[in-house]
């Protein structure tokens, strides 16, 4: 070896390089076990039920559900994500009132823990957290896991860590924004608005002084504590003069003002007219939900801001010059509304940021489980001050349902029989809906008189909501009529044609006499009027060619 070559090696000897900026590196505090895609209620219990042991990131993908936990109720929705800590319990709330079937992505982690170490949980209480960076990475997630051989090993992971460590930015962020006294007063007024409030009484419930509230409360609203409620009161008379004929004696009883005269001001001074011209002028809507967008269009009224979707395009339901947007736009970004400034905002109820809606309009949320979709579109008439329109329309469907039915007794003898809508999804199974769920299952129930499936039933989901029915249990509701919306996927498509040819599904009665008949899930979807008068329509089609 040449002088020249000695003396390089001697330069990078180990020895001569002093390690001055070694850092000891902390051991990795949670380990990635499971990625399960939720289709509903069902599936979500079970999750939390069978890894109550580890923790569960739920990333919430499409519709919202209510969940309880030890520190009290939220509410998921579409975008947003809860967490919760092995041990404890994070349950889907079982009674009615749901927005719509939920659905997401389940992620499944538990500590590692070194020797002797005690575990930390860096990531709060359940709250719902709506961050957009938390649901990409969660469908990085996914699409890594199922593309392995793509990503490589260790993609799952470094996305993995890069969703706790945004989980934890979260945490931090709201354990240094402490206005826990100010949450419970603002909800303190929501619940009590038609009772005498004062600032001096709220701000010693909540242990502070008269001035720290007033710029607190100033700071966290943007107006005034007497400026809240005073909007949140006039708001709550405007809702009742758009759905009904109050008198002012009754306005004054369920806003809080004695005076029904300082009623009236107050009601002018905030919207411009008196309360008896109200309904008479004109109003910008904002509707939040995609049947309420194309209801208000068949109405003959185009709203300001409306939630739209594909299935809408074909109807030709009105001209397009309004803002559009996909529902969960809307429920993730209420700068959109407030930006658009409505005069009325329409919408399904549950919502979760219903009282942030309530302060930028009179905000009409209508329980859609409860009212069937007559009803709602009789509200909306109202609102909009075209209910004859909206009488027009139900006469013209009442006519179609009555043709209808007068051409099943004399094809079905009288007797109808029982009937089924199933909405494939792949391999996950299907949805098939109750009578307050649209989807065309009030057509066949409640105009054409046709019975569901005994299990349907039997599930007690009839009236209220949904069921998710894996592939394996299709046959178990299958009924004497069964209309099939299949998935457009090839890929799912194959797989369930495979379904179709086992034994399980070849002897139903329906499969042998030809009596399954296949949909457009897009056109079964809507619970407009003119959606509604469609799928009569393409089912009277089916039963009689």
């Amino acid at each position: 070896m040449s002088n020249s070559k000695q003396h390089v090696h001697k330069h990078l000897a180990p020895q001569s390089l002093p390690l001055q900026e070694t850092r000891s590196i902390p051991p990795a505090m949670f380990r990635l076990c499971h990625l399960i895609r939720f289709h509903d209620r069902e599936s979500f219990s079970y999750i939390d039920e069978l890894w109550s042991n580890k923790h569960v990131l739920y990333v919430i993908t499409s519709g919202q559900a209510r969940l309880i936990s030890v520190h009290g109720p939220l509410t998921v929705s579409t975008g947003s994500a809860a967490v919760r800590q092995a041990g404890t319990w994070l349950h889907h709330e079982s009674k009615r009132g749901s927005l719509s079937p939920v659905q997401g992505i389940a992620i499944i982690f538990d500590f590692v823990l070194a020797d002797n170490a005690e575990p930390l949980w860096p990531f709060g209480s359940p709250t719902p957290m709506t961050n957009r960076a938390i649901s990409e990475i969660a469908s990085e997630l996914i699409l890594a896991c199922s593309r392995s051989a793509e990503a490589g090993p260790f993609k799952p992971h470094a996305l993995f860590y890069q969703l706790l460590d945004t989980l934890r930015d979260h945490a931090m962020r709201l354990a240094h924004e402490d206005h826990s006294w100010l949450d419970f007063v603002i909800a303190h007024i929501h619940e009590r608005v038609a009772h005498p409030l004062t600032r001096e009484q709220l701000a010693r419930e909540v242990n502070v002084s008269p001035e720290h509230f007033s710029r607190e409360f100033k700071k966290h609203t943007g107006l005034t504590f007497v400026e809240y409620v005073t909007r949140l009161r006039i708001r709550m008379a405007q809702e009742h003069l758009l759905l009904g004929n109050p008198t002012m004696q009754e306005l004054a009883q369920v806003t809080g003002y004695r005076d029904t005269f300082y009623l009236s001001r107050k009601f002018k001074q905030t919207v411009g007219c008196a309360p008896t011209l109200y309904r008479k002028t004109p109003k910008k809507i904002a509707s939040l939900t995609y049947n309420y967008t194309a209801s208000l269009l068949a109405l003959g009224h185009i709203p300001h801001l409306g939630a739209v979707a594909e299935w809408m395009e074909p109807k030709e339901l009105g001209p397009s010059s309004f803002k559009q947007y996909s529902e969960h736009v809307l429920i993730n970004h209420l700068d959109l509304i407030a930006h658009a400034q409505p005069d009325v905002i329409v919408g399904y109820a549950p919502h979760p940021a219903s009282d942030e809606l309530r302060l930028i309009a009179p905000t009409i949320l209508m329980p859609f489980e409860e009212l069937d979709w007559q009803e709602q579109l009789l509200h909306l008439g109202r609102i909009t001050g075209l209910e004859s329109n909206a009488q027009t329309l139900l006469d013209r469907y009442h006519q179609l349902e009555q043709e209808a039915n007068h051409t099943l007794n004399q094809w079905m003898e009288g007797t109808r029989g029982s009937a089924v809508c199933m909405f494939m999804i792949g391999e996950d199974g299907a949805y098939i809906y109750g009578h307050g769920w649209g989807r065309a299952s009030h057509v066949l129930y409640q105009s054409l008189g046709f019975t569901p499936p005994s299990r349907m039933e039997q599930d007690g989901q009839l009236l209220t909501g949904y069921v998710h029915v894996p592939l394996s249990e299709i046959h178990l509701y299958a009924a004497d009529h069964m209309f099939i919306a299949f998935p457009e996927e090839p890929a799912e498509r194959e797989m369930l044609d495979n379904l179709l040819n086992q034994e399980s599904w070849g002897t139903l009665s329906a499969v042998r006499e030809g009596r399954v008949y296949e949909i457009d899930a897009d056109m079964f979807y809507g619970f407009d009027p003119l959606s509604v008068m469609e799928q009569l329509q393409h089912i009277m089609h089916h039963l009689t060619s």
